[in-house]
């Protein structure tokens, strides 16, 4: 894997392999790039040979939630973590969560002198409230969150509509926007993937397939998906659906799709598909994939699909919808049953899939390379203001 030299930093997270998810995924990728260290929870630590890290990894003192699969750092408990940070001579500091070890990194560079990015990732208001159902409650610990982005040198958004949404919370300084990357290479062998994730699937030949990628978990809008499901078959039987991903509500999600008699020759669940190729294949095998979620800022599954030349159809408005231009590279709809329903039907049958996934492969992308050299070019920018500022 090509490299870019330059700009020495370290990547700072609160939830690291096995939890796979958009963060982890960024993460990953700008470690492998850049040569970057990453700070971690103790967990990730099992997992160094089946993840194969080629970067400095260093793990955190860490509590494991009780009944999750979560765990959480306690990185003010750990004497040895400071040195093991600054033994790899960092330049910059670069927090991808505004918790723990988001916090720690803004201390630590503090009293290092070493500047601070943050990166806004996820909706946090959203994702508190849907834990705890209390607008107070995720009101402060948003207010908390903020107070810490504005305690950094930098921050950045994935997109303008994620920045707006951080400014809608409250944050008063300004922010740079920088996209997410994807890997861009289109697999020589895409009709053996195919046909490989169809067999595995079970996906039956001649329907119009659908497919959710993400973590299983409400607030992705799985009810609009399936209830919006429901609708189409309904109307006729010409529809699949595959929701891949895992999460703690899936069992929920596949009751709830049990309940509107959504039986197994209509929808498959996939569970988590670590291997990539499947993955892939599944792309390939869909003819558009529904990915109606709010909660999301800038979703990386957008752009692996529009990789493999699969338009998405997302919800008018929402922060995944910066990146469509509607019946250009993708289409958008209200997030209610009726109006998704009649949008999926407009879709197939007015609209050239295979067109518009060709121009979403054109627009929507960008390559790890590429944005490993937007990234190394703008830390550079953020390590001489931090320099003439404390000069």
């Amino acid at each position: 894997m090509s490299e870019t030299p330059g700009v020495r930093s370290v990547q700072f997270i609160d939830n690291y392999f096995p939890v796979i998810d958009g963060v982890t995924l960024t993460v990953h990728q700008y470690a492998q790039h850049m040569s970057a260290a990453v700070v971690c929870p103790a967990m990730v630590s099992r997992y160094r040979e089946k993840y194969h890290f080629s970067y400095p990894l260093i793990v955190s003192r860490t509590l494991r939630v009780p009944f999750s699969r979560y765990t959480v750092a306690i990185p003010a408990l750990d004497g040895k973590l400071p040195a093991s940070v600054l033994e790899q001579k960092p330049e910059i500091f670069h927090a991808h969560s505004p918790s723990l070890l988001g916090k720690y990194a803004v201390s630590l560079g503090r009293k290092e002198r070493i500047p601070v990015v943050a990166t806004f990732h996820s909706k946090v208001y959203d994702a508190v409230f849907e834990f705890t159902k209390s607008k107070t409650i995720a009101k402060t610990v948003t207010g908390r969150i903020v107070r810490l982005y504005e305690a950094c040198d930098e921050v950045w958004a994935c997109s303008e509509e994620s920045g707006e949404t951080l400014r809608s919370y409250g944050f008063r300084k300004p922010y740079y926007v920088m996209p997410n990357g994807t890997e861009v290479s289109v697999p020589e062998n895409a009709a053996e993937l195919r046909e490989r994730a169809e067999n595995v699937f079970r996906i039956p030949p001649g329907k119009k397939v659908l497919l959710f990628v993400g973590q299983q978990i409400w607030y992705k809008n799985q009810r609009l998906i399936l209830d919006t499901f429901r609708l189409l078959c309904d109307r006729d039987e010409d529809w699949f659906l595959v929701m891949a991903g895992a999460g703690k509500d899936e069992k929920e999600i596949e009751r709830y799709a049990a309940s509107l008699n959504l039986s197994d020759d209509r929808i498959r669940f996939a569970g988590l598909v670590r291997d990539r190729d499947l993955l892939n294949g599944l792309y390939l095998a869909a003819d558009l994939l529904f990915f109606p979620s709010v909660f999301d800022n800038a979703p990386l599954v957008l752009r692996e699909a529009a990789v493999l030349g699969t338009p998405a159809l997302v919800t008018e408005g929402s922060n995944a919808a910066g990146a469509i231009r509607k019946d250009v590279n993708g289409f958008t709809a209200k997030a209610t049953p009726e109006a998704m329903r009649d949008e999926i039907v407009r879709i197939f049958s007015c609209m050239d899939l295979r067109r518009v996934g060709e121009k979403a492969r054109e627009t929507i992308p960008v390559s790890w390379e590429k944005l490993a050299g937007m990234v190394q070019d703008r830390y550079r920018t953020v390590i001489e203001r931090y320099r003439i500022k404390g000069s």
